[in-house]
């Protein structure tokens, strides 16, 4: 008879069976959770440990001016890598340590830190070095069989063959090639293109193997940018703006435009001083580290650099609000002539002043201008009969054109950090603001703001959208998406465009600041007060100064604006300052656009006789020669002019400088004629006006960066009076 188990042997088994059932299913979850949880998870660690993969940088976009003129571009450089794990010996350490410390200037702790770090698959010694010194590295890793454990990689970096030109709209791109201000940082996902990779395979140990596991993804270089900007227009907006700063001690930087005005294509555009994309954390010009190192304690220096590093980057014309004074009469009598609210035969009273909701506003004549028609009273910006036609129009209607031209909205640009006007809102649009709003004062624009809404004038009452951007291509040419003149709205009448064209001719010529022989100009000047920036006292001492004209103005063509923020001399008119500024690169553009002068007699500019300044004050002095096309250089500062140099009665071309001392200062008894061959006009012109000296020119497209001083009548090194004219033959090398 078979024997059964007890019962606590029976009970026993059941507890076995039931832990290798738990046992077995706790392997199954397990199993399953790493084969199906985990998966990806796992897959990839394991990948991780058996392949490596290097980042294969791509080219960056190469930025272009209209004409394919190279602004941004980038350049071939190197990367230095380190693979830890392939380092097998102490004695590999040392020579790896020893060589790459010697060659690239490395400190060794830098490089055995890297060693230690075996977290990352490799490690970056350094970036951005040379072709000549990838080389070396090269041969260094041959010579020692280091070809697994160091490589060198592409690793391309930014550079911008004209340093500083063009730089507040270009931007500039970080140590990752990305882009961080301007263009750059707008255009950022065309530019930079997609990273490719190196892949490679590995055994447990370590080691890699052959070829075959090997895997090259090529990256994909960025499109480039084609801009509307032409590179010969922008170099000599930027010598003007950059003469202008220095010459008038400009406080708070001077931006110009140029535009198109048929298309709204920006042709120029500059804000000085700026930065050099090429090293931007870094402050190159030695008048704002004067102003810094001369105002600021050791303490302070170190964060006023920096806050004055990015100041530097700022775009003035697309990002800085201002009053816009007297250049705002433009739209002022736009609104007053479509409405029908003036006529050409009406005459208006200036006695100097007006009183208005409690305030006396001034016209900037103190004795007032007398009888006048509306056409004089542009000429003479004769704040009163302003205020007078802001009535006519009613706050209803001219906060309607505020709008029509484009100044309650950004102008869609396409650079980024565009600003938008600071404006009454309709509810405090009352009879004081519609007041001082008519003469631009108690509201603010920005520069492109301005620029479009007079281009709208200048074309014929179409108002383009302004930009920057034409073609965006790839790297075998093909346009991938291309930018085109977009009408926007009509501002004004065909009729009422051409009517002030006219009217705005005559306030250049009747100014004389800006007025250029041989060519029609329509423009005007502006001084407006910073009321934001009075002082303790209520006083109110810092200006703008700026002037806007296109021209040709009977078929208009291009349009300028410049703006000089804070000039600190003696005489702050922005008829004093800002339109003989604009009249010489107003000069310089039509000749570059090959828009001939057009003289009438045929005999072209001709010289000017000087007058008698003596007993003025210099600011009388500036005024009278100004209006001759002449410029004053005072010596002495503010006060009755004693001296002048060249004398009443002699001859000196349209253009040239006198010398003017005051409060008894002597004159200089000799100057020394420079060297000036090979040197451009504009060269030539600063380098003779610090010498005390007159130009002469002779030549043709003397303004073309290729066209050099060729010979000169007067010797370098010869003793002359002061005011010497030297005549200069201009042409090319060949």
């Amino acid at each position: 008879m078979a024997t059964r188990p007890t019962p606590i042997l029976t009970k026993r088994f059941s507890i076995l069976r039931i832990m290798i059932l738990v046992l077995f299913l706790a392997l199954i979850g397990r199993l399953f959770f790493l084969q199906i949880i985990q998966h990806e998870e796992l897959q990839s660690k394991a990948l991780g440990q058996q392949m490596r993969d290097v980042r294969i940088d791509p080219k960056r976009g190469t930025i272009y001016d209209r004409n394919l003129v190279e602004l941004a571009v980038s350049a071939s450089a190197y990367k230095v890598l380190l693979y830890p794990i392939e380092i097998k010996t102490e004695n590999e350490k040392e020579i790896i340590i020893d060589g790459l410390s010697e060659i690239l200037n490395i400190n060794k702790t830098k490089i055995e830190n890297l060693m230690k770090d075996e977290k990352s698959r490799y490690n970056e010694v350094i970036r951005r070095i040379e072709k000549d010194k990838a080389d070396i590295v090269k041969q260094f890793i041959s010579d020692n069989k280091l070809s697994k454990i160091l490589r060198i990689e592409e690793d391309p970096k930014r550079y911008y063959p004209h340093n500083n030109l063009l730089s507040t709209v270009l931007g500039f791109v970080g140590t990752d090639n990305q882009g961080l201000e301007g263009l750059e940082v707008a255009y950022d996902k065309y530019l930079k293109g997609t990273p490719g990779k190196y892949i490679s395979a590995r055994n447990a140990k370590g080691t890699e193997l052959p070829f075959e596991f090997e895997k090259y993804i090529d990256p994909e270089d960025g499109y480039n940018l084609v801009l509307t900007i032409d590179l010969e227009m922008q170099y000599l907006l930027e010598k003007h703006i950059e003469n202008a700063r220095i010459e008038h001690n400009v406080q708070n930087r001077v931006a110009g435009v140029i535009m198109d005005v048929r298309t709204g294509e920006i042709l120029a555009m500059t804000t000085k001083p700026d930065f050099n994309p090429n090293d931007p954390f870094t402050i190159t010009d030695e008048i704002v580290l004067n102003y810094l190192q001369t105002n600021f304690t050791d303490d302070e220096y170190v964060s006023q650099y920096n806050k004055m590093v990015k100041e530097l980057r700022k775009n003035k014309v697309v990002s800085e609000q201002y009053e816009p004074g007297s250049t705002f009469k433009i739209f002022t009598s736009s609104m007053a002539l479509e409405e029908g609210l003036v006529s050409k035969t009406e005459k208006f009273n200036c006695t100097g002043s007006v009183l208005k909701y409690g305030n006396t506003i001034r016209c900037h004549k103190r004795d007032g201008h007398g009888w006048e028609d509306f056409k004089e009273a542009l000429a003479n910006s004769c704040n009163p009969v302003f205020i007078e036609l802001s009535e006519r129009i009613g706050t209803e209607r001219f906060y309607n054109y505020m709008t029509v031209f484009g100044f309650r909205e950004k102008t869609g640009i396409n650079l980024p950090g565009e600003a938008i006007g600071i404006l009454h809102s309709y509810a405090g649009f009352g009879k004081p603001e519609l007041a001082s709003s008519s003469f631009g004062q108690t509201f603010k624009i920005t520069p492109i703001q301005l620029i479009s809404g007079v281009c709208s004038v200048a074309n014929g009452g179409t108002y383009m959208k302004p930009y920057i951007v034409k073609e965006i291509r790839d790297k075998n040419n093909n346009i991938v998406e291309s930018f085109s003149p977009e009408i926007v709205r009509q501002t004004v009448s065909k009729e009422t465009a051409a009517l002030l064209a006219e009217y705005l001719e005559n306030v250049v010529v009747q100014g004389r600041t800006g007025y250029l022989e041989g060519y029609r100009i329509a423009g005007k000047t502006g001084t407006s007060e910073k009321i934001d920036n009075a002082n303790d006292d209520g006083e109110i001492d810092k200006r703008i100064a700026s002037f806007i004209g296109f021209a040709p103005a009977d078929d208009p063509q291009i349009c300028v604006l410049v703006v000089v923020d804070e000039p600190n001399s003696s005489v702050r008119y922005g008829s004093y300052i800002a339109a003989p500024l604009a009249k010489d690169i107003m000069r310089d553009s039509l000749i570059h656009l090959n828009i001939e002068p057009d003289f009438g007699d045929g005999k072209g500019l001709t010289d000017i006789v000087i007058p008698d300044v003596k007993a003025m004050t210099e600011t009388e002095a500036k005024k009278t020669l100004s209006k001759l096309g002449l410029t004053a250089k005072i010596i002495g500062g503010e006060g009755e002019v004693t001296y002048q140099i060249p004398e009443a009665g002699k001859k000196i071309p349209k253009g040239g400088s006198i010398l003017i001392y005051t409060n008894g200062e002597d004159p200089q008894s000799t100057a020394i004629v420079p060297n000036l061959i090979g040197k451009t006009a504009a060269e030539c012109n600063v380098i003779l006006l610090n010498a005390d000296l007159n130009i002469k020119v002779i030549g043709k497209n003397i303004n073309y960066p290729t066209t050099v001083a060729l010979s000169q009548d007067q010797p370098e090194g010869k003793s002359v009076r002061p005011g010497t004219v030297v005549t200069v033959v201009f042409g090319t090398a060949d």
